[in-house]
Parts: C-alpha cells; structure tokens; sequence
C-alpha cells in the first residue's frame, strides 16, 4: 500500500483524540475513535469490530457503506475471534468497483488480534497525497489501531471488574437480608424484589417444589394467591427435573415454553433465565429472571450470578422452613401441655378430689356414731380404709402414668406390665387391656424408651376413648431387626384419610404429636383403620 499524506498537525491532533481518556465504556471509545478517523483522514465511512476479553463482540459502522463494501467487511469479520498474534499485522487495500479503496486494518492489544477497523477512501488518496512533505505510512497505522486496542482492552477491563464489585456488593447485600430473614413469606417477597437487579431483568418468579403433589407453586408478587403447574411442565419444570439452569432468549421458539401462568398474570414474557435452588443433591424449586430492562439477551454470567443467589435463597428458604417448623412444634408443643393439665386437673376432679371429699365427710359421719351409736363404728372404719386404699391407688396410678419411675430402672417390658396391672377402664365399660410380650424383649436407650411408652399410652387412651372396644391388646415383639410395638383393638375403626384431613379443622393433634414424637426417635409410626374392623398403630424402631 503506497504511502498516504497528511500533515503533522493533523497527526498529532488525531492521536491525542484517540487515547484520550474520559470514556466510560468501550462502545462510546470506538464510537468516538472511528468518527475521528473517518473524519480525520478523511474517509468516506468506516466500520469497526472489536471483542472484548470476555468474548463480547462490539459491532459499529459510520457513514454510508455501499453494498460491496457491506459484503467485504462481513466476509471478513466472519470467523474473526480474538486470538494471539506475534505477527505484525498486516494492513490491507482492497479496490472497489465505485473507485474506492476498502483498508483493512487489524486491532491489536498487548499481541493479540483484537478487531478489525475498516475504511472506505477514495482511490486518488490511496494513490497520493502530499502535504508539507509529510506522509502518514503503516507503522504510524498500526501505532493508531494499537492505541484504540488497547484503550479499548482496559475500559473493558475495568468496566468488567466495576461490574463484578457491583455484583459482589450486591450478592453479599442479598445475603445478609437473607440470612436474617427467617419468615417464609416475607422470605419469598425479598428475593423477588432484589434478584432482578443483580442482572438487570423486569421480573423474578420463585418455584417452590412441593413433593407430594408434584407440583410447582407460584406466587404473583402483589397477588394474593398461588399458581399451580405440574413439576415437569414449562422451562422451569425442566430445570428443578433435570437441575440444570437453562437460558432461552425467545421463548417462543422453545418447545417447553408454557405460557398458562404468564396470560392469567397478563405479563408478556421474550426471555428467561431460569436456574434451581439445591439443596446438596436435593432440588427444592427453581429462580427465574423474565426479560432484561434493555434488551439485551441473558448470558453465562447472568447464570452463573443468579446460580449464587440461587443457592443463597435454597439455604435462606430450608432455614426459614426449618424455623417454622420449629415454630408450630412449639406451638404444639405448648398446646400438648394445656391438653396434659387439663387432663390431670380433670382427672384430680373426678378422681382422688371426690374421693378425698367423702374420706373427709365419712370422718364426720363415724365421729357422729361414736357418740350415737359406737357399735357401727368398726364396719364404717373398714369402709373408709376401702376408700383410703383405692385414694392412694388412684394417685399413685395417676402419678405412674405421668411419669413412671421404673423405666429409668427396669425398662419398658416391666413398666408397661406394671402399666397394664395398674390399667382400669375410667369410663365404667369395662374395656381390658392386655400385654403380650416375650421375656427376652430388647432393652432400648432410656429415651427412646420414654417416647415409645408415651406414644402407646396415647394410643391406649384413644382407643379406649373413641373404639368402643371390650378389648385393647399390646403387643411387643423384633422382627428382621426391628423393635415393634404395637396397639390394636377390635373396636368400630375410622376413617383414616378423613381424620388427617381435618387437623386444621378439629384442633386435634394427637395423631400428629404421636407421628412427631416417632421421628424425632427415628422411629415410623404406621396406623391402619377400617370402619367396623378396629384400629392398628404401629410403632417401629430399627435396632442397628
């Protein structure tokens, strides 16, 4: 390529222009470099490509550009990615058939090819021109690409490196809130206004996975309801089945897009970013992102963002699930204890209360006949010594089921035998109750022992409240090494599906305090009913 003129002044002032500073992002730099080349050479028009270091492709084009010209640039850009070159790069000329010239310069930056920068000059400039003596040659050339490469390298590195501190602030912002919210709903809300802003997008959406139905739940944020999906429909489904984050930049090309949810909510969705919240190697549900504020498609950082704030959310949701639980377990809890104080105070009422009220009036009534009549004195005597001795029997069982003594000391078998020698039906139906166990029963650690004689004495109590059975049979006994304890009787039954159906209903929580009480020994605790053929609840303890 031959030489091209042009004076000194207006080299010095282009190349100040180039790397000067106060640029505050790439695209407003070559912006700025490629109108002052095309104006400062002068050139017809221009056309600049550069790829940043994170593979971020910025396209520009100033002036008009002829069909030719068009199809040159792109043939050349096509394929062009950035790359080490220890070459000098080649500066080339190319004619056109409108008696122009197509230059082709190579964008460089610290030895690599960086871009491409080309201008369309009439030919005669390409052919000569002189002024003052001066001439502009290639070195100079790529001098000039070498500074706009260059410049361009560190405002994308550090805009980038502004971007992940941004990020970095706002994740650990995120985090923080999280940790220290620990109500679920209020949970759910936080995340939905603060995740957007971690990549830039109009929405947030938060699947939560519920198991047993299978389905994903969904709620609007200022709605007062819940959608429902089945787990393995639309984009989010796929991703809490298969765990793996998904970007989809049209949604309407893609097969799994399910749109039943967007037109209830009446938002128009264009792109998703969708990635799960696990849990180890457990799924519980899934964040999604619907379109970006600018425009712009999602990308693998976008993903990679949102899958740290995912798993921030998974932790932050279990332990505000966790502290729920922890919540209604103590309101259970608490309830329990109204329950087991009402009992006492009830059964005190009815039983060694009275009865220590007619020990107090049959002690009036024998002073009286000592006076009246001292022969009746000595058959009253042994009728109060039959009351006193069913008193302290009463209190005594009272105080055994309360919390019996022997457990610590002889183990179950030989409580829940003292248990059902003490046992009598208070109703006056004259319900039994009886034990069948073999003597070489294993002996468990001293809580679970506990919980297991808590857990059958309120089985005993239902059935004797609700079977309406002449018979409550306990029975202990190993099986493929498992400790089994169960209570059976052939009383009318229930059914099963439509009493824990309506907990909520009944305020009654005896099934479930007993279900608690078995877990929390690693225990199952299995119950079995039918109308008209009695009621089974089954306890088993693994012995490994």
């Amino acid at each position: 390529m031959s030489p091209i003129a042009i004076n000194q002044r207006q080299l010095e002032t282009l190349s100040q222009l180039l790397i000067a500073g106060g640029h505050h992002g790439v695209s407003e730099l070559l912006t700025a470099s490629l109108e002052r080349l095309v104006s400062f050479w002068p050139a017809r028009a221009g056309a600049l490509l550069y790829v940043t270091p994170y593979a971020e492709v910025v396209r520009l084009a100033f002036g008009p550009l002829e069909d030719e010209a068009r199809t040159m640039i792109e043939q050349a850009r096509q394929g062009f990615s950035r790359r080490a070159n220890g070459s000098e790069p080649i500066v080339g000329s190319y004619s056109l058939d409108d008696g122009c010239a197509l230059i082709e310069l190579p964008l460089q930056s610290g030895g690599q090819g960086v871009g491409l920068l080309h201008l369309v000059i009439d030919a005669q400039e390409v052919q000569s021109r002189t002024e003052d003596g001066h001439h502009f040659d290639e070195d100079l050339l790529v001098l000039l690409v070498r500074a706009i490469g260059g410049e361009a390298d560190k405002i994308a590195m550090l805009r980038r490196a502004e971007r992940d501190l941004r990020e970095l602030n706002l994740l650990y912002e995120i985090g923080q809130s999280l940790a220290v919210n620990l109500d679920l709903a209020s949970l759910l809300t936080d995340i939905k206004l603060r995740a957007p802003k971690v990549v830039g997008a109009e929405r947030c959406s938060i699947f939560i996975l519920d198991n047993e139905a299978q389905e994903l739940i969904l709620e609007i944020p200022g709605e007062q309801r819940q959608y429902r999906m089945p787990a393995d429909r639309g984009i989010a489904g796929w991703v809490v089945t298969h765990g793996v984050g998904q970007i989809v930049n049209d949604v309407e090309q893609d097969s799994r897009w399910y749109d039943a949810i967007g037109r209830e909510a009446e938002f128009i969705t264009r792109s998703i970013l969708c990635v799960p919240m696990r849990l180890k190697e457990r799924t519980i549900g899934a964040v999604q992102l619907l379109n970006t504020t600018d425009g712009r498609p999602f990308t693998e950082q976008d993903m990679q963002l949102l899958t740290t704030l995912a798993a921030q959310a998974a932790i932050a949701i279990e332990n505000a699930r966790l502290y729920q639980s922890l919540k209604q377990e103590h309101e259970r809890l608490l309830a329990k204890e109204a329950e087991v104080r009402h009992t006492i105070a009830r059964d005190l009422h009815d039983g060694p209360t009275q009865s220590i009220a007619a020990i107090a009036m049959n002690i009036e009534f024998i002073k009286k006949l000592f006076r009246a009549m001292p022969e009746r004195v000595p058959d009253e005597l042994d009728t109060l010594a039959e009351l006193v001795n069913k008193t302290t029997h009463d209190i005594r069982t009272l105080l055994f089921e309360l919390r019996p003594l022997g457990l610590e000391t002889q183990g179950l078998l030989v409580t829940l035998q003292q248990y059902v020698a003490r046992w009598r039906d208070p109703s006056g139906n004259g319900t039994r109750l009886r034990l069948e166990a073999p003597a070489n029963i294993p002996h468990l650690p001293v809580d679970k022992e506990a919980a297991v004689f808590i857990i059958l004495q309120e089985a005993i109590n239902n059935a004797r409240k609700h079977a309406q059975s002449d018979l409550i049979t306990l029975y202990l006994y190993t099986e493929d090494d498992t400790f089994v304890a169960s209570v059976r009787d052939r009383g009318r039954g229930f059914n099963l599906n439509a009493v824990e159906s309506g907990y909520s209903v009944r305020g009654s929580f005896g099934l479930l305090n007993m279900k608690e009480r078995a877990r929390l020994i690693g225990a199952d605790l299995r119950l079995r009913s039918e109308v008209g053929e009695g009621t089974t609840v089954e306890l088993r303890i693994p012995l490994s």
